[in-house]
């Protein structure tokens, strides 16, 4: 159809629409890493750029923070959103504040479960350094800015503990790619493994579950510990008794709640706002990791699911105040 766009325009558009088309149709064979970059030629210099960068070991993990706060990309997407808080306050792993602003945070329900065999008698996990016990544990990957082995790693190390004292001591660790590596599945049916440390404990039936099901329980932090981590900008959680109901009480834990889109403080109004409006505009199409439809009033609001840890950016702002969502 016809258009009044510019034939600048055309080709650029009509490349994304491609790029995304793509993806879609193709995604299980294609690369996860995303970036998106609109830059300026000779000819029209004085045009803001604009770059988007999703997934990855760059875009993907506790990378991606400084790649926002130092401008080389405008917009990622950042898991938990206690990662932002950090960034935001320069603590844990950012030795800077970041000049980070949130457009908004996608839902996502997690926690942190640190999780053993009962028959280790374990009760916190400083009985783990005190006894030095060769644990069998199976974790996520190391070594790519992983913000679940960096999470986890922080936890223990308040502890005494770290996966290097575990080998030490006459342990195993078992690093996986994702929360639900069959053969961390296959070691928690066996018992070849005796502990699991991670998140992605939404989904009923998941590892957790399985886990809890084999003769494992979990181990709460202690408050002690809790306090510490929320100084750098994780927040308190508890696993509850009604969804896991082998458990006694709520267990005390970490928030791994929330996808934020982040970006940074320079981002021009207009561009944050467009930004919204998107997502907006095609909410229903949007994919989100949760069992109910994308809730722009959630993602603007801040609840259990989407936490918003930092300011929202005033472009975004304005848009969520003119459409009633705020």
């Amino acid at each position: 159809m016809m258009t009044d766009l510019e034939p600048p325009q055309i080709r650029a558009t009509t490349g994304l629409e491609l790029a995304a088309g793509v993806f879609s149709k193709c995604s299980a064979g294609l690369a996860k890493q995303l970036a998106v970059s609109l830059t300026s030629g000779r000819r029209d210099s004085k045009q803001t750029e604009f770059r988007i960068g999703i997934n990855g070991d760059l875009f993907g993990g506790m990378q991606a923070p400084i790649e926002v706060g130092t401008r080389r990309v405008d917009i990622a997407y950042v898991n938990p959103s206690a990662m932002v808080a950090m960034a935001f306050r320069g603590k844990g792993y950012y030795k800077q504040k970041m000049h980070l602003r949130v457009l908004g945070c996608f839902p996502s329900w997690d926690r942190i479960a640190m999780v053993v065999s009962k028959d280790l008698g374990v009760k916190s996990l400083g009985d783990i350094e005190r006894r030095k016990i060769p644990l069998r544990v199976s974790t996520r990957f190391s070594g790519v800015n992983n913000a679940t082995y960096y999470t986890i790693s922080t936890i223990l190390s308040q502890y005494g503990v770290s996966f290097e004292k575990i080998k030490r001591w006459g342990g195993q660790v078992q690093e996986c790619a994702r929360p639900f590596a069959p053969e961390r599945l296959k070691g928690i049916a066996k018992g070849s493994i005796n502990a699991v440390f991670d998140e992605g404990i939404s989904t009923v039936g998941g590892w957790l579950d399985q886990a809890l099901e084999n003769g494992y329980e979990i181990i709460p932090l202690d408050p002690g510990i809790v306090k510490k981590l929320e100084q750098i900008g994780y927040s308190r959680a508890v696993l509850p008794k009604s969804r896991y109901r082998q458990l006694k009480e709520d267990a005390l834990t970490i928030d791994f709640s929330g996808w934020a889109l982040v970006t940074h403080k320079w981002l021009p109004n207009s561009v944050a706002w467009a930004a919204i409006e998107t997502i907006d505009e095609r909410q229903k199409v949007i994919p989100v990791d949760d069992d109910e439809p994308l809730n722009m009033r959630n993602l603007c609001h801040g609840t259990e699911k989407c936490p918003l840890k930092i300011p929202l950016h005033p472009g975004a702002a304005k848009y969520y105040r003119e459409k009633g969502y705020m």
